[in-house]
């Protein structure tokens, strides 16, 4: 071996540890950086999807609050304690002064009570408690009672609802209607359809003027006439006959009251008397109906037959009008016989089974049966005879509003009508009404 080769030997020997050293560096100062880096990278994506969990659920809070705000209805929502812990916006406003234009805390008296307000400050006692047990045994059925507002108790209509976070909590949801409008509105129908009866009433009233001038001249006549006897009785000083003037001034007074009668049923057929639920005797109130129509069937020379249950037939109804159902339908058979030769009227009662679709269940009505043997009616008439202003009777001035009322009144007494008639064999309208009983009886039954 040379010389020159012996002086450059040790030195890239030298050279190659020093490389060999920081290439065992580097890979330890790279994975240190990189995990570094990974590590700050992991963070940044975790605040980064801690604000954006942060702004959903902001989002979702601020979007649950315009849903509540939205709703026209009376939001609550309550805890397993029944205590409030969430309302909308309008529940705010009338619960502090009742109105759009109340300030939040206005109501002193909410505004000393720190505690929130509980569900049995929110409704009736009876109605709050009966609230309670339902929400408890999640039952969803609805249920009408009033909502106790500073500015006044608010009928509403409730639907109960059970939500669970979660976590396990319970809430109790109540979504309350305002019936308010709705009370309002179905008060002033009622007030409409009041005065459209009392209307159909005087009509009926003025299409008996023949039939109770004839019932009042047969009395007054009587009156006349022996009257008329008594007094030549006491210008016969010669033959005085006491007896005959007593039974002459009994007989009088008997035409008299008769007389009366007729002019009482009269007024209080015209008089605006509404009157309320109770049990109506059936066969009572159409001998009644028979007995104001006598003069008015006499004069139309109607044949009546009457074929009543001997035992009262019991319905749940106002009389008042009840009796204007009947008394309907008889005007209207007796003008349907207006062109027949010998016009018959049959009127009956009966018992009978039928099926109630809403309950499933058979129950007993009565059924009340006026037939007549006049014009009759197609089809097609039998379709439309029920609707609001049809009318047959175009050239007698019918508006067509009787049968309407009809039935309306039957249907709110939870009945209905048929109707069997053909053209020329006359016309039988049925009513069907459920039997009253007690409620001991309605238990008795299976």
């Amino acid at each position: 071996m040379s010389p020159k080769g012996n002086s450059q030997g040790p030195r890239p020997l030298l050279q190659q540890r020093e490389r060999i050293a920081r290439a065992d560096s580097f890979p330890t100062k790279t994975m240190d950086q990189r995990t570094i880096a990974i590590l700050e990278k992991q963070r940044q994506d975790l605040v980064v999807r801690v604000l954006k969990k942060h702004e959903e659920a902001e989002a979702g809070r601020l979007l649950t609050e315009r849903i509540l705000e939205g709703i026209s209805e009376f939001f609550l929502m309550f805890d397993q304690d029944f205590r409030l812990v969430q309302a909308n916006r309008d529940f705010a406003l009338a619960a502090t002064a009742g109105g759009p234009d109340a300030k939040p805390g206005s109501d002193p008296e909410a505004a000393a009570r720190p505690d929130p307000a509980r569900l049995d400050q929110l409704f009736p006692p009876e109605d709050g408690q009966l609230i309670r047990a339902r929400l408890l045994a999640r039952d969803p059925r609805r249920l009408e009672t009033r909502l106790l507002l500073a500015g006044g108790p608010v009928p509403v209509r409730l639907r109960p609802q059970v939500h669970e976070t979660p976590g396990g909590r319970v809430l109790y949801l109540l979504l309350c209607s305002d019936l308010s409008e709705l009370r309002q509105l179905m008060a002033r129908l009622a007030e409409g359809q009041r005065q459209l009866m009392h209307s159909s009433r005087l009509a009926s009233l003025g299409e008996m003027t023949a039939g109770i001038g004839h019932e009042l001249t047969q009395p007054l006549n009587t009156i006349l006439l022996l009257a008329r006897n008594a007094l030549k009785v006491l210008d016969t000083p010669l033959s005085p006959r006491p007896g005959l003037v007593r039974e002459n001034l009994e007989l009088i007074v008997d035409r008299a009251e008769k007389a009366g009668d007729i002019i009482n049923t009269m007024r209080s057929f015209g008089r605006k008397v509404e009157g309320e639920l109770a049990a109506v005797d059936v066969a009572a109130l159409l001998k009644k109906i028979v007995q104001f129509l006598s003069g008015q069937l006499r004069i139309h020379g109607v044949d009546l037959q009457l074929r009543l249950a001997d035992a009262p037939l019991l319905v749940w109804a106002i009389e008042v009008r009840l009796e204007q159902v009947f008394l309907n339908l008889m005007q209207n058979a007796i003008q349907a016989m207006g062109g027949t030769e010998r016009p018959r009227l049959e009127l009956s009662t009966r018992l009978e089974e039928r099926l109630d679709v809403r309950s499933m269940r058979y129950e007993t009505c009565v059924v009340v049966s006026v037939a007549d043997n006049g014009c009759g009616m197609d089809a097609e008439t039998q379709t439309k005879i029920f609707a609001p202003f049809f009318t047959t009777r175009t050239g007698s001035g019918g508006m067509g509003l009787g049968l309407s009322l009809v039935d309306r009144i039957v249907r709110e007494f939870s009945g209905f009508i048929d109707v069997d008639s053909q053209p020329g064999c006359g016309a039988r309208f049925s009513v069907w009404l459920p039997l009253y009983q007690p409620e001991e009886e309605k238990e008795a039954r299976p």
